[in-house]
């Protein structure tokens, strides 16, 4: 209590908005930004193999073994996603005091306030883990970039959101730490002994943390599965193959063409071929068509994700604002974009990413002073802000009607599917879902993506009452009513032996169920 009486009034408010807001948004029908969430809290959860995961293949071990242990004391609160809004929680705290302890002014510490909100709220509209663990990471290191020494109490703070990054996604937690060691750097805000005795910490942390992780794959996950997904991810997500995928180039014939649909149980497709073709692909990485994909690729992006976008062109601005050299900030701006364009280059850099990239500007934002602004300046950029959380609330909550409307004919759908009949999703993410699935609640349905061929699609079989897709006599298909043709069912016909024949298809507004036999 002592402490919080220490605290600005200002930011008591702002860190009780937050607060507020975060719970609010737990009580909303929110949905993880990819299927790559849902898998994993699946796998923890037991709600798709039928028993709790101790490994879920992104996430670090020692997390996934801690999630699994309580779903199994626990299984019907949803302890993955609460696990995203405390971590969503603690970092925009620990940002919002960072902002509040700067001898600016009012209005300044009043508009990174709402820019901390904007973003903790996002991470509550659509967690996702890359968002989660950078944002955590970038907290930590806000707390060791102050001058003064830190206190025992940050320490610690930094430790645990450092901590708690590294094992959601440490690559994204390594991205922030280029970026604070580049604003260092450039700026030099502390001596080379300083900067080595202030990253000492992190680095410490994250070799103990990817220590623990190589260990433990080592020792307690399947080595072919293990090397079977990094040589897929290379293939996959490159982004020439990417682009050959979008453009139609690959033949329909290919399995390939299945392939990159994330189609391929039991495509002859192995660590040769995956291998042999990230060759194929590096080879065009240098032609000047790539060079102009990645920057169209980009811009796209850019476009779809405005609100990422809106965030990203606040920091741009605010950083040449800076009370710094002309000659420095160009320096740190044009080495980072620099940096940032090879990365999309060679990378398949989604919004994300991008605003994980970005948010390093904040290092050297809530470190120098700005140019002096008028407080009308500050108020009008306020408003703008709460226009685009205004706008971006209304998309999230008529997307979330959407999705209600969906479910129900999802469901209504399932109920015209005999028992024991295998369901396969097309063009379906499993974001949709609104069901909270478990152990006692398993998913009804067989998910395709980077879950194929690993233990655990074996094991969703299992539960399932069958060994593989190939075998299969019938199986029902529930896709959204896109008017391009349906991939699957071409998939299913090229694994298996024997041609399957369409025998029925039911409609709803937004889906459709198909049924197929030999």
């Amino acid at each position: 209590m002592k402490r919080l009486s220490l605290l600005p009034l200002n930011q008591i408010f702002w860190s009780i908005a937050l607060t507020a807001s975060i719970l609010i948004v737990w009580f909303l029908p929110w949905r993880f930004q990819t299927n790559d969430d849902v898998l994993m809290m699946w796998l923890v959860s037991g709600a798709y193999t039928g028993e709790p995961e101790s490994y879920a293949v992104f996430i670090h071990p020692w997390l996934s073994w801690v999630l699994s242990s309580i779903y199994k004391v626990s299984p019907d609160i949803n302890w993955y996603g609460a696990v995203w809004f405390l971590v969503n929680w603690a970092s925009g705290l620990v940002l919002l005091h960072q902002v509040h302890q700067k001898e600016f002014s009012t209005e300044w510490k009043n508009f990174w306030s709402l820019f901390t909100l904007l973003i903790s709220i996002h991470l509550g509209f659509f967690p996702q883990f890359t968002l989660i663990a950078g944002y955590a990471g970038l907290a930590g290191f806000l707390i060791i970039l102050q001058k003064p020494k830190i206190s025992n109490w940050g320490k610690s703070m930094a430790f645990l959101l450092l901590f708690f990054g590294l094992m959601i996604r440490w690559e994204a937690v390594a991205l922030i730490g280029m970026g604070w060691t580049w604003s260092n750097w450039v700026f030099s805000r502390f001596s080379e002994k300083r900067v080595f005795q202030k990253i000492l910490l992190p680095l410490s942390l994250a070799g103990l943390v990817l220590l623990g992780k190589w260990t433990y794959e080592q020792n307690y996950v399947d080595q072919d599965f293990l090397a079977f997904n990094r040589s897929r991810a290379k293939v996959i997500d490159h982004p020439v193959f990417v682009e050959k995928t979008k453009s139609g180039e690959i033949n329909t014939g290919s399995d390939w063409y299945f392939f990159g649909r994330w189609m391929f149980e039991e495509l002859p497709i192995g660590l040769s071929e995956l291998k042999a073709e990230k060759k194929v692909l590096d080879k065009q990485f240098f032609t000047r068509e790539q060079v102009g994909f990645g920057i169209v690729r980009l811009m796209k992006i850019q476009l779809t994700e405005l609100f990422k976008s809106m965030l990203i062109l606040a920091l741009l601005i605010s950083f040449m604002a800076l009370q710094l050299s002309f000659r420095k900030k160009l320096e740190f701006l044009l080495g980072w974009l620099a940096f940032f364009l090879v990365f999309n280059h060679f990378n398949l850099s989604l919004g994300r990413v991008n605003l994980v990239f970005f948010s390093v500007l904040l290092f050297p934002i809530l470190s120098e002073r700005s140019i002096r602004f008028s407080p009308k300046i500050f108020s009008s950029a306020g408003l703008i802000l709460l226009l685009f959380l205004g706008i971006h609330s209304a998309n999230f909550l008529n997307e979330a009607k959407g999705r209600k409307l969906v479910n129900e004919e999802f469901y209504s759908l399932l109920e015209n599917v005999a028992s024991g009949e295998i369901v396969f999703l097309e063009g379906f993410f499993e974001y949709n879902f609104l069901n909270h699935f478990s152990q006692k609640n398993p998913v009804p349905v067989i998910s395709q993506g980077w879950i194929s061929r690993s233990p655990f699609q074996k094991k969703a079989f299992q539960r399932m009452g069958i060994s593989g897709q190939s075998e299969l006599k019938s199986y029902a298909l529930i896709a959204f009513q896109f008017p391009e043709p349906l991939v699957f069912p071409d998939y299913m016909n090229r694994i298996s032996r024997g041609e399957f024949t369409q025998v029925s298809i039911l409609s709803s507004a937004n889906l459709k169920l198909l049924q197929f036999t030999k």
